[in-house]
């Protein structure tokens, strides 16, 4: 099986290092490491070549260096169409990888043939407000059913080596190279913070059940610093116009309208929490913006690229 590990970047040097020197010193080393950087200068790129000084995986390294590819889901797109391995491992520019995650993400393909794809495990998700879990599932329901709330976080002891899940997390997600010759990357709608579900639910209506959370394949997030009191309320817009470009794709399946409803009750209480707890209204302007850009937003269809 050869595996092609992909971190998409932009203007992001010192993360990205770090996040390469994870990759590089791997039990199991990717056999192409692509790189497909958005920057405007070869900063990412110096500090890349650094970090991979001496090492095998200097070798294996395709680097893309392309100010033109504007955004997340473009660059997924493109790293999917250069990609050589049978698997292709996306990741993110601020993460960690533990020293197995790869071999456990190999290692999970090779004992369960069927499966398309995967993701791991974020191991140093923050403590959740008590009773988050639980009511995160009771809003998030029907069509926006996701497994992944609860296990992101919790002990590898406690969780059962791979778990059926259609939601994929995008920055820590692997499939085949079939899955994207089948299932194109939505650019045209502008998703960013739920393009992973977005596509890995499509991808579980192409193919069916053939897809898992591998809770063997852990690693950090280390984002940069906490979300401020006017970035929560832009946030928040976005989550509310790309949610309900998420239903207007799937209005036609069983309790979509329902489970829209539910969601959106439970956004605005999540909006109204997070304005209390920062003690500006911004959330919640932010919620009632982004439900008007859902509502007026006219959907494209993706494109094969």
């Amino acid at each position: 099986m050869l595996i092609t590990a992909v971190i998409p970047t932009k203007n992001r040097p010192h993360d990205l290092a770090r996040a390469v020197a994870s990759v590089r010193d791997q039990q199991r080393l990717p056999d192409e490491l692509l790189i497909v950087d958005q920057s405007p200068d070869e900063a990412s790129r110096a500090a890349v070549e650094a970090a991979l000084d001496g090492s095998a995986l200097r070798a294996r390294m395709n680097y893309v260096l392309d100010s033109s590819i504007a955004g997340l889901v473009p660059a997924k797109a493109e790293a999917a169409r250069r990609a050589s391995g049978d698997v292709v491992c996306f990741l993110e520019d601020d993460v960690v990888l533990e020293p197995d995650y790869l071999l456990q993400v190999e290692q999970g393909f090779l004992e369960t043939p069927g499966m398309l794809g995967c993701c791991g495990v974020v191991s140093n998700l923050p403590p959740l407000p008590p009773g988050y879990v639980r009511l995160f599932h009771f809003f998030h329901r029907g069509i926006f059913h996701d497994t992944r709330v609860g296990v992101h976080g919790a002990a590898r002891d406690t969780l059962p080596p791979l778990i059926p899940s259609t939601c994929l997390s995008g920055g820590l997600s692997a499939y085949r190279r079939e899955v994207f010759v089948a299932v194109p990357f939505d650019i045209a709608n502008e998703l960013f913070l739920i393009e992973d579900i977005d596509f890995s639910t499509r991808a579980a209506a192409r193919f069916g059940s053939r897809f898992f959370i591998n809770s063997r394949a852990r690693l950090e997030h280390r984002p940069l610093s906490p979300l401020n009191r006017t970035v929560l309320g832009l946030r928040q817009r976005r989550k509310l116009r790309e949610f309900l470009v998420f239903y207007k794709k799937r209005r036609d399946e069983r309790h979509a309208g329902a489970a829209l409803l539910l969601l959106l009750a439970g956004l605005l209480l999540e909006s109204a929490y997070d304005a209390l707890r920062a003690a500006h209204y911004a959330p919640v302007l932010g919620y009632f913006l982004g439900l008007w850009d859902g509502m007026r937003w006219k959907l494209a269809e993706p494109t094969v690229t």
